[in-house]
């Protein structure tokens, strides 16, 4: 799907004739916090460096984040954002068939659609209840195991859009119980969102040989423009994924920018926190609403069932108006009229609550 993702800043400012730093995104689940101090003052202090090549593999980052989660550098390939992996995966796996929970994000089909790979799945989960936790799992644990032997099951953790979060340790529990030929593929860009890695992430708890994790920095560093996101595996296919990547995949600017966030952790906390705050914030007021039906959910962002009106009403009006919420009527699976807001600073939160106020009552 090239288009149809949140975070399409310039397709609005082109239609509504603004520049596009003036719309109000609350489309895109990143990070709306101002960088910490020090950031800008690294990357003017090394603007020099635009004249060298990249690290060809990324490798200072590999050993800061190995040094992190107690791996080795070579449990993690660095590419242009957790997209790349999306899509290089079911071509390097080669597997025979994949298996989707929905709703959720809709590049996991396209990539292995592309591969003409036989996409099936489970499902629907439309929330981030615990009772949907548990109908994940119990869905989970009742897969035939020959349909997914020598298959790959994609897992977003936390869930895009509903925000639903299975506890890593459950996570691996259903793992263990499937066909060891099975590569889980388990999506972690909205983990450091939901708490600190011992309690959100895979990563340190002995990841199984057939486990692969994506990780975003766009997220909770605030950074998609600059295009960087990891893999982590113990297995052996790292080094046949690794052997397939692209020299240089990362640019520089966004080496540099890893490398000061990987060294200044707390960052995180201060984003994770501020984040939560918001959404408490956000959905207390819209939830107030008799037309808005607030859906529980573990992540940041905060997702609405529209009551007698389109999600495609509200969000062209707010678009006029300068303002991106995310439709999410192209999610498969969606059934209903859903819209899904992340924070911004909190001046712009409440903006965008007297829109919404405005357009729904």
């Amino acid at each position: 799907m090239l288009h149809g993702h949140g975070g399409d800043v310039y397709s609005v400012a082109q239609e509504i004739g603004i520049r596009p730093e003036k719309v109000l995104d609350f489309s895109s689940n990143c990070s709306p916090l101002p960088y910490p101090p020090g950031l800008r003052e690294y990357i003017c202090g090394n603007l020099d460096q635009l004249h060298l090549l990249p690290e060809v593999d990324c490798i200072t980052i590999r050993r800061l984040l190995a040094k992190r989660y107690g791996l080795e550098p070579d449990n993690f390939l660095i590419g242009s954002g957790t997209t790349e992996w999306i899509y290089s995966l079911p071509r390097i796996i080669k597997p025979g068939r994949a298996l989707v929970a929905y709703p959720t994000y809709a590049d996991y089909e396209d990539a292995c659609r592309q591969q003409n790979i036989p996409v099936f799945s489970i499902g629907t989960f439309p929330s981030g209840s615990e009772q949907e936790e548990e109908r994940f799992l119990d869905s989970i644990q009742s897969i035939d195991d020959r349909l997914i032997e020598k298959g790959i099951v994609f897992v977003c953790n936390p869930n895009n859009p509903t925000g639903l979060f299975v506890p890593p340790e459950r996570l691996l529990e259903a793992i263990d119980s499937k066909p060891s030929s099975t590569t889980w593929i388990v999506d972690e860009s909205y983990a450091p969102f939901i708490g600190a890695d011992e309690y959100s992430s895979l990563m340190g708890r002995g990841l199984p040989d057939n486990v692969v994790l994506l990780r975003s920095f766009s997220k909770i560093y605030g950074i998609p423009g600059l295009r960087v996101g990891c893999l982590v595996s113990k297995s052996r296919a790292i080094r046949e994924i690794g052997l397939q990547i692209r020299p240089w995949a990362v640019n520089r600017m966004a080496q540099l920018a890893m490398e000061f966030f990987l060294e200044n952790t707390g960052f995180e906390q201060t984003v994770r926190d501020y984040c939560m705050n918001e959404k408490r914030f956000i959905s207390g007021e819209l939830a107030q609403l008799e037309t808005l039906g607030y859906v529980e959910g573990k992540c940041h962002f905060a997702m609405f069932l529209l009551k007698g009106m389109k999600a495609e009403e509200i969000t062209r009006a707010l678009k006029q108006r300068g303002i991106l919420i995310r439709n999410c009527n192209n999610f498969k699976g969606i059934t209903g009229q859903y819209i899904r807001i992340s924070p911004r600073l909190h001046a712009d939160n409440e903006k965008l609550i007297l829109k919404i106020k405005a357009l729904c009552t």
